[in-house]
């Protein structure tokens, strides 16, 4: 411990590691003595500080994309960030923050000797995340007033401190217009700047940035505008890295990987975790993700990605929208069957127009080649590549009445709408016209018909049918009648009206 105290300017080795856009960032990591004993110190830190809600950087559950989660669909967006952030806090001020604390004041001066180096926090020991929080505590509380004043969403991840609104934000500047794009910070409202300057820190004026609707809306580098999701240049820069891979071989692409941008480490190990950083972002289901996924695994196969959707993300990307000029229902993929909806959903039509609508412009035309109109059922035909759909499972248990299903599809789609997902209880089991059919407690309004009602373990135990507010009752099409109607009439033999 003697030792430390005494050697711990030496304790520390710096590095520097890439930014992005040529730009590095310095960092000083302590010894492996030095950071046993800062880990040592962490838990305790924690208990001391409470974490406010906006904060996401350096705390447990929260990363990046639940900073920008917050600002999704926000028609403005401020971005701003705090100049040599780590640099700016130095040693007195972690130990006056730790005697505010109530610790005693020699304890909270050893601990902020052990914590920073050469007078402030050094980015790379372990301890500097938590400590840099609690000593931002004030600069929250008092930016969180601030951004409610202005009727703002606030939140900081480390030293970017990020606004957004349905409504512009030009009370947050001086003057009466806004300025787009990048802009000196000297133009925001003197009294914010006096909260950032109160609390010890200052602007970047080259990293402010205000978007408005009709721009790119980024925070903490993902965009949210519509959902979550990665800079287009990013996915292009996969794809350009898996096309050398495929035209030069795994040496030529590693050699260009080094010499043309600078790489220094293997290939398939960068790409991973680029993949990863997609798959994170957009989820697993995504089919831009599983697209790069295969052919990552096609050109490595021995550093294989898995991809391996949760039940809900699988469930979101089985289940579409399908439409004509006179209707519009749900559609969904069956395992082994092929794409299933209710005959009264394309009644009258030979084809219709299927999407999904995390990307409602990419439309895909179906062809009818089997209906049922007394039934109710219908199969589709369809080109659509494999990795822009998941497939349910057909449920392999009976249903009884008090089972708890779950519906989903698409009632009077709109743009924007999500997948509208509907839990309740069966009611009873019924015959009707010699059709048997499973009634539920929830509604099952009009566009709604045609998709899966499910069990808890996501798998398939009727169509929708039929229901809503102006219906008495709310039915689905029991699985059995689907196989029995498969087995009279294979796919493309034909439709009955």
């Amino acid at each position: 411990m003697i030792k430390i105290w005494w050697f711990r300017r030496r304790m520390y080795h710096q590095f520097e590691i890439a930014k992005g856009k040529g730009k590095t960032r310095i960092i000083e990591a302590p010894d492996d003595r030095l950071k046993h004993l800062q880990r040592k110190l962490l838990p305790l830190l924690d208990q001391l500080y409470c974490v406010r809600h906006p904060v996401h950087g350096f705390v447990a559950g929260k990363s990046v994309k639940t900073n920008a989660q917050a600002h999704l669909r926000k028609r403005f967006v401020l971005n701003i960030d705090l100049k040599d952030f780590f640099p700016s806090i130095t040693e007195n001020r972690v130990a006056g923050v730790l005697e505010a604390l109530n610790i005693d004041g020699r304890v909270s001066r050893l601990i902020a000797r052990l914590c920073c180096h050469n007078g402030h926090l050094p980015q790379g020991a372990p301890t500097s995340p938590i400590l840099s929080n609690m000593i931002c505590f004030r600069l929250d509380k008092e930016l969180l007033v601030f951004a409610k004043s202005m009727r703002c969403i606030y939140t900081r991840y480390a030293d970017d401190i990020t606004f957004s609104s349905h409504q512009p934000m030009a009370a947050m500047f001086e003057g009466a217009a806004a300025p787009l794009g990048r802009f000196n910070s000297d133009l925001l409202i003197q009294p914010f700047r006096n909260i950032i300057a109160s609390n010890g820190f200052s602007l970047n004026a080259d990293k402010a940035h205000y978007a408005d609707r009709n721009s790119r809306r980024m925070v903490t580098g993902i965009k949210v505008n519509e959902l979550l999701n990665v800079d287009r240049r990013y996915v292009r820069n996969i794809r350009a890295a898996l096309y050398s891979v495929e035209k030069l071989g795994k040496k030529g692409a590693q050699d260009k990987f080094e010499s043309e941008h600078g790489g220094t480490s293997k290939l398939a190990a960068h790409l991973a975790g680029k993949i990863a950083w997609l798959a994170h972002i957009r989820g697993q289901s995504d089919p831009v993700f599983r697209a790069i996924a295969v052919r990552f695994n096609k050109n490595f196969p021995e550093a294989r990605i898995a991809v391996t959707p949760t039940s809900e993300e699988i469930r979101d990307r089985a289940v579409w929208v399908v439409e004509h000029e006179e209707a519009q229902g749900t559609a969904f993929f069956l395992k082994g069957v092929g794409l299933i909806t209710a005959a009264h959903c394309v009644e009258g039509v030979k084809e219709a127009q299927l999407y999904h609508p995390s990307k409602r412009a990419n439309e895909f035309t179906v062809r009818v080649v089997n209906r049922d109109k007394d039934r109710d059922l219908a199969l589709l035909e369809h080109t659509i590549p494999s990795t822009e759909y998941f497939e349910l499972d057909r449920s392999n248990q009976p249903v009884a009445v008090g089972q708890e299903l779950t519906a989903v599809g698409y009632p009077s789609f709109g743009p924007g709408d999500r997948l509208n997902v509907r839990d309740g209880k069966v009611s009873s089991l019924t015959v009707q016209h010699g059709v048997r059919l499973i009634e539920v407690t929830q509604k099952l309004p009009q566009g709604m018909s045609g998709g899966p009602l499910l069990s808890s373990q996501c798998a398939v135990v009727g169509i929708i049918h039929k229901g809503g507010p102006d219906e008495g009752r709310d039915f689905a099409i029991h699985m059995d009648v689907l196989a029995a109607w498969l087995a009279e009439k294979p796919p493309g033999d034909g439709c009955t009206s």
